[in-house]
């Protein structure tokens, strides 16, 4: 805030315009004052740029929070009623954010410096006005000038880009309710940003467990298969070494009955005497 000095050397060395002076009065028309006071905005890159990023992180937001994390979800009325309530708060911060942008914030009447009026403020004996050396005009208590919006804002705050305006007399409440809504839908999200981590988490245990268990019922019976196998193979031994045996048995007791073999040579047929005998 300017000290009362540099306001003291404003009046000392900036004096008050006369009717005669070359300051082009038109622009502190009623006319002009009342097309000023219906439309507003400010044309400035950089605050422009931001006042649209503003709109795009909470439709973004509003997206993410609609279509990723409340309709997968298998409980309805969790999703409805959460949905509700965040898409208000999108929507009453957007709304907010447009009336502090187009909204006037108590910009002071540029060249309005004149006698005519200076004699219209009744001011009393003594008192101290200031004046503007930028825009010419009568600078109310707690007015400043904004290099931005080239203009003197009354009970000025701040000059915020994201809104692309000044913050000042008739566009603070619009400003504090955009924080205030633009707050409440960050900790809405947060929070179900919380519940969407604990579900997935929560979810991804409860797989891992149902993995597992089926992976140890799987080994279950994959070793009761083996012991109904080892089981029975007893017992299919068990007969097939009988079998085994059988033809080896048989020959030897063959062998035993018969006596060795001894070859004999038997007369033919076609010779009726033997010669040798």
């Amino acid at each position: 805030m300017p000290s009362s000095g540099h306001r003291l050397r404003d009046v000392e060395h900036h004096p008050l315009l006369s009717e005669n002076d070359s300051y082009d009065s038109a622009a502190s028309s009623p006319a002009d004052a009342d097309a000023a006071d219906r439309v507003w905005f400010i044309r400035d890159g950089c605050g422009m740029i931001c006042a649209v990023l503003t709109w795009l992180l909470v439709v973004y937001a509003d997206f993410v929070v609609t279509f990723v994390m409340l309709l997968p979800s298998k409980d309805f009325w969790y999703s409805v009623v959460n949905g509700v309530v965040f898409n208000c708060l999108a929507v009453l911060a957007l709304s907010s954010h447009l009336r502090t942008m187009l909204t006037d914030p108590g910009a002071v009447p540029k060249g309005n410096a004149t006698k005519e009026y200076m004699e219209s403020l009744q001011l009393k004996p003594g008192e101290v006005i200031y004046k503007c050396p930028k825009c010419c005009c009568i600078k109310p208590e707690r007015a400043h000038h904004c290099s931005i919006c080239k203009r003197c804002i009354r009970k000025m705050d701040h000059h915020c880009p994201w809104v692309n305006n000044c913050v000042g007399e008739k566009n603070q409440r619009f400003f504090v309710l955009f924080t205030m809504y633009i707050a409440l839908a960050s900790v809405h999200a947060l929070v179900l940003c919380g519940l969407q981590f604990i579900a997935c988490v929560r979810g991804q245990w409860t797989g891992d467990r149902e993995a597992e268990e089926r992976e140890a019922d799987v080994g279950a019976a994959a070793a009761v298969g083996r012991d109904e196998v080892r089981l029975w193979r007893p017992p299919l031994a068990a007969l097939d070494e009988p079998l085994r045996r059988l033809p080896i048995q048989a020959t030897a007791d063959e062998t035993q009955e018969r006596g060795p073999r001894v070859l004999s040579v038997r007369p033919s047929r076609h010779s009726r005497t033997c010669p040798w005998t």
